[in-house]
């Protein structure tokens, strides 16, 4: 059996659609994923099989070059932004090497490993932001810091475990009297594959999450955002549970629509 096919394997049938795995040689397989980056290219992993049995997964340095060529630099002389970029990597269990992303895993977790990786992927992608020199944080870091302005009571970057063991991570938890509040930011909401993600990720933790309040906060300030129907119907055709799409200039004018308050 050809490594491809081995990682195939490892997948949700439901998932495999959108994803186009291509032997290189015979320890490196390419995997083609449905999620674009800053140029509206596709994101393409690099699973490499190493001679313990377990796998390497990495960018192969596209994501820090891209935003090189945006003018977004990471140096010695750019403590800010470093520090940014090994924040994200921290909180998904990622690193950098040699301006590469990446994760080892196991074959059989295999999955957790991809999912975490493109996470990583699209959070670094998000840094496009600080090309513009009056913009100080990414996305997410600017929800953080109204959410603590506004003194609600919120846990960072919650993960919890689904089907076939698969964690899910978001953004922030918010508790409330009846139920909890799960947030995913989505810096670029024209890219309709973030919606994507994260109604499989509903589906994944369906039956394993009760009491769950889905939130998509979409960044309408600094992206252009004009697919809000496409969203909805996405979130209402993908996943069970409902999903709510609050964008940014709503969230930053109506203060209680995101609260400890049920």
């Amino acid at each position: 059996m050809s490594k491809s096919s081995t990682l195939k394997k490892t997948y949700f049938d439901w998932l495999l659609k959108e994803y186009h795995f291509t032997d290189l040689d015979n320890h490196t397989v390419e995997i083609s994923t449905p999620f674009l980056d800053n140029d509206f290219d596709y994101i393409i992993l690099y699973a490499e099989f190493l001679t313990d049995g377990r796998v390497t997964l990495s960018d192969d340095g596209w994501t820090i070059d891209n935003l090189k060529s945006h003018g977004v630099v990471l140096n010695g002389r750019t403590p800010h932004k470093n520090n940014i970029l090994n924040t994200i990597v921290t909180n998904l269990g990622t690193r950098v090497e040699d301006n590469e992303l990446c994760i080892t895993t196991s074959i059989e977790k295999f999955p957790l490993a991809k999912q975490r990786l493109l996470q990583t992927i699209m959070q670094v992608n998000d840094m496009i932001v600080l090309q513009d020199k009056s913009v100080k944080n990414i996305f997410h870091d600017e929800v953080e810091q109204i959410l603590n302005e506004r003194e609600i009571l919120f846990t960072r970057r919650p993960s919890f475990s689904g089907k076939e063991g698969i964690t899910v991570q978001f953004d922030f938890a918010i508790p409330t009297r009846k139920t909890e509040k799960l947030v995913r930011t989505i810096s670029n909401g024209n890219d309709l594959n973030r919606a994507k993600l994260l109604a499989m990720d509903t589906r994944i933790l369906q039956n394993h999450k009760n009491n769950a309040e889905y939130i998509a906060l979409i960044d309408d300030t600094h992206h252009r955002f004009d697919k809000l129907a496409e969203t909805k119907a996405i979130f209402e055709e993908n996943s069970k549970d409902k999903i709510l799409l609050l964008p940014h200039q709503k969230f930053l004018k109506q203060k209680e629509i995101l609260s400890n308050l049920a």
